[in-house]
């Protein structure tokens, strides 16, 4: 039983060797430990080559710090599952250049490769460029 109650909502996809990720924040450890229990079925069928996560956030994309820790562990455990990319779009934000350098810090601690986009054209694009990149 959690501590508190989740704050944040996650909606997770996949189409080919893309995880797309939707979501609402901010977010609270809770909530990441609870997004974390429904990408495991979308990971092993990702995980059979490289791949990358097309990150969709709006409001206001902020971790606590204890979710930031989660979710920075959580990305570097999906690198060994062959995650090669991520492209990240903030949507409806009041602080959209914050949200952008608490995302970076939270990216850079995992060793992620990622780029914001304004679009999900440009972000595909660029992410199955990552893909093609790291495959044999």
């Amino acid at each position: 039983m959690s501590r508190f109650p989740t704050h944040g909502s996650v909606e997770l996809d996949i189409e080919e060797n893309i995880l797309f990720v939707e979501g609402c924040g901010p977010w609270n450890l809770e909530s990441v430990v609870e997004a974390e229990l429904e990408v495991a079925p979308l990971l092993k069928q990702l995980s059979v080559g490289p791949w990358g996560a097309l990150v969709v956030l709006r409001g206001d994309p902020i971790y606590v710090p204890d979710a930031a820790a989660f979710m920075s562990k959580a990305i570097r455990e999906q690198k060994t599952l062959g995650r090669v990319a991520s492209a990240l779009i903030i949507e409806h934000s009041a602080t959209p250049e914050f949200s952008k350098r608490h995302l970076g810090l939270i990216y850079d601690d995992a060793g992620e490769r990622y780029r914001f986009f304004p679009n999900k054209e440009q972000a595909k694009w660029w992410l199955i460029q990552q893909i093609i990149h790291a495959s044999p």
